[in-house]
């Protein structure tokens, strides 16, 4: 049978579909998946994708013009279509158009039915789980058993040896703690003053290396550190400057990672690596729906959020979680 997985949108949210991926594969799929161009590294080795295909490739003008998306599944003939996540009505009309004969989809609301989709419920708020095991009803939906929750990407030992060379020479032999103080904007993040506070906190009190992750226009956010963090030869920072699966690799190589509910918090998972998380405790945005399923964790929860009164906000806590919170969190996992 051949299948194809569609996910157009963030890279956490892609790594949470590698287990729908890995057992549709397991369960006799042929599995192509149709992904953001930008993120089409994170299958680079997968045993369980057959093709890895970027939507600017085949429909470059999706979403404003959705038609010759629809003509390229129809070539294309898959047997069974689905959309991990359909929130965007052309791409329900898009599948209509690809001959399918199983098309599934989840969060697809009132367009998913009109245009004739399986539609299937997460039941997020109601019976709440991870995501990954939230979108797994996909596959059972075709027949495929379960295969674990835990997301894939796949390192080849190469990458990682380079990855290590990437380290500076002063910071190699020691333990290695990442903090990644941005995100997305999605959920609810500590304002970075407060990661500042905690870098200080763990050059002082362990003799690791700290590594500071994110993209380009995340460097803003160390303005505010101070320069004697950002100048020691045990800080290396990375923003802007490590590929998708450079990142990948160096988090594998942490023995700690601080980051809140974002892409790189699913990196740790896939590569294993444990985390230490400032976590939202809303229905929809909390640790168990969205944590690191990989590796040991430690959730700090704030005991208040907007989020938890139905205001779609985020916030930076309010002060409820400090860094010296955090660094207990992480000197715990440290110690085991």
């Amino acid at each position: 049978m051949k299948t194809l997985v569609v996910r157009l949108d963030h890279l956490g949210d892609l790594l949470l579909t590698t287990p729908l991926i890995r057992a549709l594969s397991l369960g006799g799929h042929t599995v192509d998946v149709l992904v953001q161009d930008s993120l089409k590294p994170i299958f680079l080795g997968s045993p369980y994708v057959e093709r890895c295909i970027g939507i600017a490739e085949v429909a470059p003008t999706f979403p404003t013009r959705w038609l010759p998306l629809g003509i390229w599944m129809r070539r294309s003939r898959y047997d069974n279509l689905v959309l991990a996540y359909a929130r965007e009505s052309r791409l329900c009309l898009a599948s209509t158009f690809s001959g399918a004969e199983k098309r599934i989809a989840m969060w697809a609301g009132v367009w998913g039915r009109l245009t004739g989709h399986r539609c299937l419920a997460s039941h997020m708020v109601d019976r709440p789980r991870p995501v990954s095991e939230i979108l797994l009803a996909c596959s059972r939906a075709l027949g495929a058993a379960d295969q674990g929750l835990k997301p894939d990407l796949f390192l080849t030992t190469e990458e990682q040896e380079l990855a290590r060379n990437l380290i500076p020479e002063k910071m190699r032999a020691r333990r290695l703690l990442g903090i990644h103080p941005g995100s997305a904007g999605n959920a609810c993040n500590l304002p970075t003053e407060t990661y500042a506070d905690l870098a200080a906190l763990l050059l002082s009190n362990t003799d690791s290396g700290l590594i500071i992750t994110g993209t380009e226009n995340e460097i803003k956010l160390l303005q505010k550190w101070p320069s004697e963090i950002l100048s020691s030869d045990r800080v290396w920072v990375t923003m802007g400057k490590l590929s998708l699966r450079e990142l990948g690799s160096v988090i594998a190589e942490m023995s700690v990672y601080v980051c809140s509910s974002t892409g790189p918090l699913h990196v740790a998972s896939a590569v294993g690596t444990p985390t230490v998380s400032p976590f939202c405790p809303a229905p929809s945005l909390n640790a168990t729906l969205w944590g690191n399923l990989g590796a040991a964790s430690r959730i700090v929860e704030p005991k208040n959020c907007p989020r938890m009164n139905g205001k779609n906000e985020t916030c930076n806590f309010f002060g409820q979680i400090t860094a010296a919170q955090l660094e207990t969190q992480v000197l715990g996992l440290l110690a085991r």
